[in-house]
């Protein structure tokens, strides 16, 4: 059984005028609960992520790009020139209408555009605009230009949270920055949301991709901020028993010392066999880490008797903590998550079938994520939102398209 389809953000109103992943993810967060939102993308060209690898079928196209199928479900898409007189006066507009307006233009941008947050106040005075940049919309490094790497190099990551002590940073997979920013963003609007109710007024919401990575707690700031300790890169290629791949006879796991009141050690000699684990040069993280190579001689031969899902019941079982380092195959054909219902399936014009993730939380039991459409193709939604909601005639939609300002 699925959540109620009219999703718990229904009646919420969208607009998307975003050219970054954070603004597509945060726009998508909402869409999924239920939002109803509008994506607004260049004609012609559309959403940069378009011309994103990999493809689905391996040959470059606009509506099979991986990245842009993940990052917008269930949204409707237009395609609108804001640069022109005639696609201001339409966006206007639909921002009238909207409770929720997310953009991702260098600051000043809008402005520049005469759709700043004065305008569209004036246009919609309970509008919540949230504006995501790099370096947010005042101060020194406000004009400068950034991505997922940049943010956190400034954030700190590079220095202290990611790779190894003795070697150079290294920095994270997958645009987490960028999530981060996409998440504290729907944070911030539902706070606004909140906050509308009662004061009958929307806000700007100045969303800094920079401080987002900031705000994550991560073992760098707080321990420096508070006792002026200045952290270090991890260790995982020394950290035998907290952080370090071993192989198993398929796949690798990850072992720590968490868990099992306090006596990890011992429960670990007793599970694999092993008594000279209780040597009290193993007692320590930092006696671990300086007899690695000997407690990983220890280790590794007996993980490798184990395949790794029966190693991660048997120890968990234990009140151990084991990693079980699994593929996207894995995750996607994961019992667990199949019994939890944490998958949902939707079918794309373009690109078949499609299966996503959830939110990764459940009301009341049930999967919230709305079934109710893929990533939108370039502007398909153009002649329902133009002519059936704003009214706009045949004659007036051939004559924009004429001038490619739809």
């Amino acid at each position: 059984m699925q959540a109620d389809v009219s999703g718990i953000l229904a009646g919420v109103k969208v607009l998307e005028l975003t050219h970054a992943p954070s603004g597509a993810f945060c726009a998508k967060l909402l869409a999924d609960q239920g939002a109803d939102t509008v994506k607004v993308e260049p004609p012609g060209w559309g959403d940069p992520l378009r011309r994103e690898p990999p493809f689905i079928g391996g040959e470059p196209h606009p509506e099979r790009s991986t990245a842009f199928l993940a990052l917008n479900t269930n949204k409707r898409g237009i395609t609108l020139d804001v640069a022109q007189a005639a696609g201001r006066e339409l966006f206007l507009k639909l921002a009238a209408t909207a409770d929720v307006m997310i953009e991702s233009y260098p600051p000043g941008h809008l402005n520049d555009l005469k759709l700043g947050y004065e305008a569209l106040k004036a246009a919609n005075p309970k509008l919540i605009l949230l504006s995501i940049t790099y370096f947010g919309q005042s101060g020194p490094y406000a004009h400068f230009n950034g991505d997922d790497l940049i943010a956190q190099a400034t954030g700190g990551f590079l220095y202290a949270v990611t790779g190894s002590t003795h070697k150079p940073p290294m920095g994270t997979a997958l645009q987490q920055m960028e999530q981060t920013a996409g998440r504290n963003g729907v944070i911030a609007i539902m706070a606004a949301l909140m906050q509308r109710e009662q004061a009958g007024a929307g806000c700007h919401i100045d969303l800094s991709v920079q401080e987002a990575a900031i705000a994550t707690p991560s073992g760098l700031l707080h321990p420096y901020s508070f006792t002026g300790r200045n952290p270090r890169r991890g260790s995982g290629d020394t950290n035998v028993m907290d952080g370090m791949h071993l192989p198993t006879r398929e796949g690798e796991v990850t072992l720590t010392t968490a868990g099992t009141g306090g006596r990890p050690m011992e429960v670990w000699s007793e599970f694999i066999g092993e008594p000279r684990l209780l040597d009290p040069k193993f007692a320590t993280r930092l006696s671990r880490q300086e007899h690695w190579e000997e407690l990983r001689d220890l280790v590794a031969p007996k993980l490798k008797e184990w395949n790794n899902l029966d190693l991660m019941r048997e120890t968990m079982a234990r009140g151990l903590v084991i990693g079980l380092v699994q593929s996207p195959k894995q995750v996607l054909d994961s019992p667990h998550l199949a019994e939890r219902g944490s998958f949902v399936e939707l079918e794309h014009a373009e690109a078949g079938e499609l299966k996503y993730p959830g939110p990764g939380f459940f009301f009341d039991g049930e999967n919230p994520m709305q079934t109710v459409r893929a990533a939108p193709c370039l502007g398909e939604h153009n002649a329902e939102i133009y002519r059936c909601e704003l009214g706009l005639s045949n004659d007036e939609l051939s004559r924009l398209c004429a001038a490619r300002v739809i």
